[in-house]
């Protein structure tokens, strides 16, 4: 078993996001939350340590008072609240007006009342719910406020990261091992399930291809093993947390070209781990990133929407994340802290152009002295296997 979230914990967090609250004139935050793989699930996780595998949840932090949650499932709500974090939660089908009850309760019917989750969580309907039951209360946009608090991991969140990129790590080995012709993909993606599942793993996804434009969900057709076969896992593990892991298996030799894009690339990521220190910025990342291709000769072509980081933590895709290409998915230029986390993975078009990227993912820590790579002694470059 890994390490555990503990009281202590959910009073750190507690703490900080009430510091952050008063500092809004918040009266109270309302944080939405749903059972999604990508975003809203580690919304609720990070107050409740609960994971949350279905449903829609509502959770409200008063200023100075303990939470209390709705959940649209009656069995689940029960098991959130034998869990501890949080020991009022009610379960409801209509779980909004169910909150409103609970909030009139409480007296939390006048003032300030932020809502995290806004933007991207809250439905249309369930706002208008609270606003029209709760008329007194003026409700404001607090998505920047609890994702600025989720951006910075805490030491056990850290500790818990490096014991999940150990178990994915392990997966990808046992992919790797197990590799050969005539294997179907769900075959070997099993095999490096199995290793993810056996760990704790909560949640997999997993895509393999064999060309350059061919990178799917596993399909039950055997590997050629004839070109190069790219096998990329996200995994959720215990905790809640996510990393991303690709390996490539080149099944020929690999080409000038090739070799010479995967050299910069790991040159641009040792460039941007030394210059991803507190204060600096996701853009001045990704020029920097241009310049090194630059420098070794390739031609960048026109920025793109590909993420080229995003934070990430108990959802797989957390703020503050950047594209090249402005404004393209409300990038954040936040300036870096230490103890944030990303999913590195910058993309540009260049030419000349190799038949295939590198396909590199990482996930690195902001620490003072620059990024640290979680994925240390993990090799990105071309594996000849035999």
């Amino acid at each position: 078993m890994g390490t555990q979230a503990d009281w202590a914990e959910r009073e750190r967090r507690l703490a900080r996001v009430r510091a952050a609250m008063a500092d809004a004139g918040l009266d109270a935050l309302v944080v939405a939350g749903k059972g999604h793989w990508w975003t809203g699930r580690g919304y609720l996780r990070y107050f409740t340590d609960f994971h949350l595998w279905g449903h829609d949840g509502l959770l409200c932090i008063p200023r100075d008072d303990e939470p209390f949650m709705t959940l649209s499932s009656y069995a689940v709500a029960e098991r959130i609240a034998r869990r501890g974090w949080v020991a009022d939660v009610q379960g409801d089908v209509y779980h909004t007006p169910r909150l409103v009850e609970m909030m009139r309760a409480r007296g939390i019917t006048r003032g300030t009342v932020g809502i995290a989750g806004y933007r991207f969580i809250l439905s249309v309907g369930n706002f208008d719910v609270l606003r029209d039951a709760l008329p007194d209360v003026r409700f404001v946009d607090a998505d920047e406020l609890v994702d600025r608090i989720r951006a910075v991991k805490s030491p056990l969140e850290i500790q818990q990261i490096c014991e999940l990129w150990s178990l994915s790590k392990a997966a990808m080995e046992r992919f790797v091992e197990v590799l050969e012709p005539g294997r179907t993909q769900r075959e070997l993606a099993a095999e490096a399930s199995r290793v993810a599942l056996a760990g704790g793993a909560r949640d997999i996804l997993v895509f393999i291809g064999e060309s350059p434009d061919d990178l799917d969900p596993p399909r039950d057709v055997p590997l050629r093993c004839d070109d190069v076969v790219r096998y990329h896992m996200e995994i959720c593990g215990e905790s809640g947390h996510w990393s991303e892991i690709t390996v490539n298996l080149a099944f020929r030799p690999p080409t000038d070209l090739e070799l010479r894009l995967m050299e910069s690339e790991l040159r641009a990521m040792a460039v941007l781990t030394a210059q991803a220190k507190p204060g600096s910025r996701l853009s001045e990342l990704a020029l920097a990133f241009e310049d090194v291709m630059r420098q070794d000769g390739w031609t960048v072509g026109a920025p793109t929407t590909h993420f080229d980081f995003h934070g990430q933590g108990l959802d797989t895709i957390e703020r503050p994340w950047h594209a090249a290409e402005p404004p393209w998915g409300q990038s954040q230029d936040w300036p870096l802290e230490a103890g944030m986390v990303f999913s590195y993975h910058p993309r540009r078009r260049v030419t000349p152009a190799a038949a295939w990227g590198t396909g590199i993912n990482e996930d690195i820590l902001i620490s003072p002295a620059g990024a640290e790579r979680f994925g240390a002694g993990w090799d990105h470059r071309w594996r000849v296997p035999g």
